[in-house]
């Protein structure tokens, strides 16, 4: 086990609001031992000046990351590779998103994904499943050949197939009777509309009957009309609903993603959605598609935007400094909401004594500077 150590003068934010000035964190890791005005001298201290100290991010929808992808060819060297590359951007709990792909190979990431939740703590929070069941036509970039309607024996296999490892599964409400939804509500998985034409009746009836909350808000779903008002309109009105959104400054408009944050308060959180974090410019194969990288914008062959290439830190960063979204919403919508939506705020999310050490310090520009995973530093 590390030595025990104390963070001191920094600004506190502790997953909801910022604490006074005065308090240091006293950590043993894995764990935060106290917050408090009066730490133990003995103990080392390192000195932040001022500068903000925030809960480790929560990505609950990652597809890549470090030139490796989730559903292409899973293993466990890659999966580490990617919950790595977003580790070091300060993502430090992240499901890792299987996009529609062919049976087996879910299956087979599935399965990697369940041996490695039996070692990490944190990191590898489980699996959000994004297809197979989307509305061909708000297919995105998945490929429509591998895209099914959800038959109750299919519905039952892939419920047993995820397991403990899904914590998550993209859905479009219009393909579900009532039936099938009950399905998967039996598993305790959180039921997310996406990929959707969904109106906003269908919309209100999937929330009220169990469905958690809304993948990539404003993207692959149909925009608001006067007479049409839809499923953003729903994902607005409905206080039992949750959305993740891409601030990247590609998917979703600045002004869009304060007018969200606005009306939803803390049901609104980021996601990435990130799938080439950190891959260069030019051609990427990607199963039986080819993308194109350019400027750090991903594009389909049909033109179509296909994942991002940020990370959660990246997110939280430009709703700051370029959607004029306030310190304390940007950072909670990247903590305490999404690991209020895993039912897991009594580990993560938060920063008080008892929680594991997953923090990320902040320069002024509230770029990442440092990150901590389970009390030790990340390099």
């Amino acid at each position: 086990m590390s030595p025990a150590f104390i963070l001191k003068n920094g600004r506190i934010f502790d997953g909801r609001s910022f604490l006074s000035p005065g308090f240091s964190i006293v950590i043993r890791p894995p764990y935060i031992l106290a917050i408090t005005p009066h730490p133990p001298s003995h103990l080392p201290s390192i000195d932040l000046q001022g500068k903000v100290v925030a809960p480790g991010f929560i990505d609950l929808q990652v597809n890549g990351g470090g030139g490796k992808y989730t559903s292409l060819e899973p293993s466990e060297k890659s999966f580490h590779q990617i919950a790595n590359a977003h580790l070091q951007k300060g993502t430090t709990s992240m499901l890792l998103t299987i996009i529609t792909s062919a049976e087996d190979t879910r299956q087979k990431a599935l399965s990697i994904m369940h041996s490695i939740m039996e070692k990490e703590q944190s990191l590898l929070a489980g699996a959000h499943l994004e297809g197979p069941f989307l509305n061909p036509s708000k297919k995105g970039a998945h490929h429509e050949p591998w895209l099914q309607p959800p038959t109750p024996a299919l519905l039952k296999q892939i419920s047993d197939e995820g397991g403990n490892v899904v914590k998550a599964i993209t859905v479009s409400p219009e393909l579900f009777t009532s039936a099938n939804l009950d399905i998967l509500l039996e598993t305790g998985w959180i039921l997310s509309a996406g990929h959707t034409t969904a109106s906003f009746e269908s919309a209100m009836s999937f929330f009220d009957h169990g469905g958690h909350m809304a993948t990539h808000l404003f993207n692959t779903m149909p925009a608001i009309t006067g007479r049409e008002p839809g499923i953003v309109t729903a994902i607005f009105e409905h206080q039992g609903a949750r959305a993740g959104i891409i601030a990247d400054g590609h998917h979703v408009h600045p002004a869009a993603i304060r007018l969200a944050q606005k009306v939803m308060g803390d049901r609104l959180f980021l996601v990435s959605d990130a799938t080439f974090l950190g891959q260069k410019d030019g051609e990427v194969h990607f199963g039986p598609t080819t993308f194109r990288m350019k400027d750090g914008i991903c594009y389909n062959q049909e033109g179509k935007l296909a994942g991002s290439s940020i990370s959660i830190g990246q997110a939280v960063q430009y709703c700051i400094t370029k959607a004029g979204i306030s310190d304390v919403d940007a950072l909670r919508m990247a903590t305490f909401t999404p690991a209020s939506i895993l039912k897991a705020t009594d580990r993560i999310g938060r920063l008080r004594k008892g929680m594991l050490a997953n923090m990320v310090i902040l320069r002024e520009n509230r770029e990442v500077e440092k990150v901590y995973y389970e009390g030790e530093l990340v390099e």
